[in-house]
């Protein structure tokens, strides 16, 4: 596969993460995702199709808004850029693989995109979201196991962890979002993944948070902890 292949396909992943985060950001606010305009979070000013270039329009406009200069958030280009990165992966492990299976990846993968953004901006997981993507990802046969396996170590998880601390440990979303992952994971992939997310959150507790007794959003570390596992899975 040539390197214009993969930049082509790095383009494509960049632009749907762009999709995703106006998604991300619409579904939860139940504003209007397929027809909704960009705009600039400070004020509101229309974006133009020059403006909306993954990455690039972040950097030529110095990461600030071209009319009233305030900052833009650096979130935008890093989850197109990973977007770009995690739709390029799978072909650089594999060579090359089945067009279904390729779909689905992407598919699965967005998903992830779409459910860290939603939780970082909300701290929630609409039930929308897990419902399309779980619909979207029945192109492939399910692992219905694996997906009972995941809700229910989820929501064991958060029944004792509401009994022991006596708070909220482990949020719905969470909990639903595991039964999704787990019906597109292999059983031993699901369990290594739940490890590395709690693995994954654990550290950030002990050394980046600030706050060690608030509400942790944990579907970055969930997204996190599948893509290392299927990555080093396949490896």
């Amino acid at each position: 596969m040539s390197i214009y292949t993969y930049l082509i396909i790095f383009i494509l992943g960049a632009s749907t993460a762009s999709f995703l985060n106006v998604v991300a950001y619409s579904i939860p606010i139940k504003a209007n995702w397929i027809t909704r305009r960009s705009t600039c979070p400070h004020c509101h000013t229309l974006l133009t199709a020059t403006q909306l270039i993954p990455i690039l329009s972040y950097l030529i406009q110095k990461g600030r808004c071209h009319r009233c200069q305030a900052k833009i958030s650096p979130i935008y280009p890093l989850i197109e850029i990973a977007g770009g990165l995690l739709f390029v992966t799978p072909l650089i492990l594999s060579g090359e693989m089945p067009l279904l299976q390729l779909a689905h990846t992407w598919i699965f993968f967005s998903l992830l995109i779409t459910i860290t953004l939603t939780d970082l901006y909300y701290g929630l997981i609409p039930n929308k979201i897990l419902a399309i993507f779980g619909i979207l990802l029945l192109i492939r046969e399910p692992h219905l196991l694996s997906g009972i396996i995941g809700f229910s170590l989820f929501f064991i998880s958060a029944y004792m962890g509401k009994r022991l601390f006596k708070k909220t440990v482990l949020g719905g979303g969470d909990i639903k979002c595991y039964f999704i992952i787990g019906l597109n994971l292999e059983l031993n992939l699901l369990l290594l993944s739940i490890i590395a997310s709690c693995l994954f959150a654990l550290l950030y507790i002990l050394f980046i948070s600030k706050d060690k007794h608030g509400a942790l959003r944990f579907a970055p570390f969930i997204s996190l902890g599948v893509i290392i596992v299927i990555i080093f899975s396949n490896i």
